[in-house]
């Protein structure tokens, strides 16, 4: 008797049949015969037969076992034998799990290994992808030429490059810095160019509306390896090799690219007599301005981007007073910054963030217009609205490090009250990281020196202990003229207290000197020997310049108070080693470099005007060209 499975195994059998002769007798017109029931009539007897026999197997294993336990070794031995229904097939490598091996190997370090196991594996588990991916592991190992030659083996494959692929490459190769040592990958960055054209010809033909293969990404890499490189009049053959429209036009990251090589152009040319290669750089640098401002009436979806502005603004830093001039033009209007006497915005530019206003701040600083610097940094100031986050990081201690320098130049220009207004700066920095929590806004000691640079050249030692205690925690206005008490240091948060450095206490002893005040004197050696001046000149890592600095000024400062009279027996003896230890200083440190920021020249008034009287006759020339 057949059972209830078997009778339904036999009985969807035969639907199957008479499906498919049904379709087949209405496809050809021929009617099912009878012979056809006698073949399902056998196929439904048989069908019982076998699972009879499956049944009698089952019940002797059952028996001799004891029960199901070795149902499972027996299932496996039928696949393997082929019997059953249940035969195992075997799985198939994809490409995905092809890739995760690959990376597994690179990542254990067997690039070669890898390699290996991508050519050895079926094609079929091959694809544009995979091949990305092993190019990619490649030049993340720096192995430039060996992902040259995967490009060149799977194009021989049979596997066409994408746009991926073609990134991939040019932007891991763009990676290399020293391109006198690989003139060979700037070879095949050419040849990668090259083919690349012909790739996007060949999408323009066969898919014009295949917008993610016609991508900018591979040129960007491509403009950024030859601005590296040096080859910047290949920049401009490239970029006029461009469509002007379509999604082929340029785009705001192909002029960043093209404003960033400029800038590496100029500060390559850095001796004097290169000064007409900057010159040309920064007109390069307007040219492309003049080029993207075209280009954005051609295209309304092009819009401009912080990151944009702010390398336009650096290209035209280094040029004539003329490009640097066009970069206020700029600054006016996308940034929304206006000088003393214009307009002013009601509120700030979209365009206007920290890349910008440092941008902007450098260009104040290179001009030698330190109070535009000024009055810049304190129109942002002034429109910073705290309730708004994003506000909060317009400014941080880059800008105030900028702010101090201008305020270091226009007091070695003899304004007398910039020290004041450094010490302002400081102040508004650490209140606002203190109230809204901005790390970014803490100053550094670089900045705490600038402003007491700013005390130096004023000459203002109230200022400068203010500025003293502010940087390091000590109360160092608690000198009396006995000297006999230390000062206290205040407990502040973690990072808040900088230890005072040569450089520190050498403005610190040149800044009471300056005051010409016996009194001022005294308490500039008591911070002296509360910050043990001896190790501080004694420590060779720091820079010599100001080493020799402090030495000199405390041999000055100890002279001084000893012709004023009045020290005990104890100072004679401390200050005395103090000189000793000073000339051995000067002697060792003798013709030091001089850092940038003390050999600075600012300049004077008379040069600034006729600078501005340059830049307005080259204004006032090329507004009658124009005319005419």
């Amino acid at each position: 008797m057949i059972s209830s499975r078997g009778g339904r195994t036999a009985h969807n059998v035969i639907l199957k049949l008479k499906q498919n002769n049904w379709w087949r007798s209405i496809g050809s017109g021929i009617t099912i015969d009878s012979s056809l029931e006698r073949k399902q009539s056998s196929l439904l007897r048989r069908a019982s037969e076998r699972h009879s026999t499956h049944q009698g197997h089952a019940a002797k294993d059952k028996a001799r076992t004891g029960g199901p336990s070795n149902f499972r070794s027996r299932a496996q031995v039928e696949k393997r034998q082929g019997n059953g229904e249940g035969v195992e097939k075997k799985r198939l490598l994809k490409p995905y799990d092809l890739s995760v091996q690959l990376k597994r190997l690179c990542s254990e370090g067997d690039l070669d290994g890898a390699i290996e196991r991508l050519k050895s594996t079926p094609r079929d588990a091959q694809n544009v992808a995979v091949w990305n991916t092993m190019i990619s592991e490649c030049l993340s190992a720096e192995r430039y030429q060996l992902s040259y030659d995967l490009f060149i083996d799977m194009k021989r494959r049979g596997f066409s490059p994408n746009s991926i692929t073609f990134s991939t490459m040019l932007s891991g190769i763009s990676l290399i810095k020293d391109w006198p040592k690989y003139s060979k990958q700037l070879q095949n960055a050419h040849s990668l160019y090259e083919s690349y054209l012909k790739h996007l010809e060949s999408v323009k033909f066969h898919e014009a509306d295949n917008l993610k293969e016609l991508s900018l990404q591979p040129l960007v890499s491509y403009i950024q390896i030859l601005g590296d490189a040096g080859d910047y009049h290949k920049i401009f053959d490239v970029y006029f090799a461009m469509d002007q429209e379509g999604p082929l036009a340029p785009d705001r990251f192909v002029f960043t690219a093209m404003f960033k090589a400029i800038s590496a152009r100029q500060k390559r040319s850095v001796t004097g007599v290169e000064a007409s290669t900057r010159n040309d750089a920064a007109s390069d640098a307007k040219h492309v301005w003049i080029q993207m401002e075209k280009v954005m009436q051609r295209n309304p979806d092009f819009c401009l981007d912080p990151g944009l502005i702010a390398t336009a603004i650096r290209a035209l830093t280094r040029g004539s007073p003329n490009d640097q001039s066009f970069a206020f033009t700029i600054i006016h209007d996308q940034l929304g910054l206006s000088k003393p006497g214009e307009d002013m915005p009601k509120r700030l530019s979209n365009n206007l963030n920290a890349w910008t206003l440092d941008a902007t701040l450098q260009l104040c600083n290179s001009m030698q217009k330190h109070r535009l610097t000024v009055h810049f940094t304190r129109q942002v100031m002034e429109k910073i609205n705290w309730d708004k986050v994003w506000m909060r990081y317009l400014i941080d201690s880059n800008h105030i490090h900028k702010l101090l320098r201008a305020y270091a130049g226009l007091a070695a220009l003899g304004s007398l009250n910039e020290s004041n207004e450094a010490l302002e700066a400081l102040e508004w920095s650490v209140q606002n990281d203190v109230i809204y929590h901005l790390p970014k806004l803490t100053p550094t000691a670089q900045s705490y020196h600038l402003a007491l640079m700013t005390c130096c050249r004023t000459a203002d030692w109230p200022t400068a202990v203010r500025v003293y205690e502010l940087m390091t925690g000590v109360e160092a206005s608690q000198f009396e003229s006995s000297g006999s008490r230390s000062p206290t240091v205040k407990k502040r948060s973690k990072g808040k207290n900088l230890p005072t450095d040569v450089e520190t206490m050498s403005f610190l002893l040149r800044t009471a000197l300056a005051a010409n005040n016996i009194t001022h004197i005294r308490h500039a050696m008591w911070l002296a020997d509360f910050t043990r001046v001896d190790v501080l000149l004694s420590d060779e890592h720091t820079a010599a310049f100001y080493r020799s600095k402090l030495a000199s000024t405390l041999m000055e400062a100890t002279k001084r108070l000893q012709e004023a009279g009045g020290l005990t027996q104890e100072q004679e003896n401390t200050w005395s080693s103090y000189r000793s230890l000073a000339r051995q200083v000067l002697k060792s440190t003798r013709g030091g470099p001089t850092p940038g920021v003390e050999e600075e020249r600012l300049g004077n008034i008379r040069t600034l005007v006729d600078m501005d009287n340059y830049v307005a006759f080259e204004m006032a020339s090329r507004n009658t060209k124009s005319r005419t």
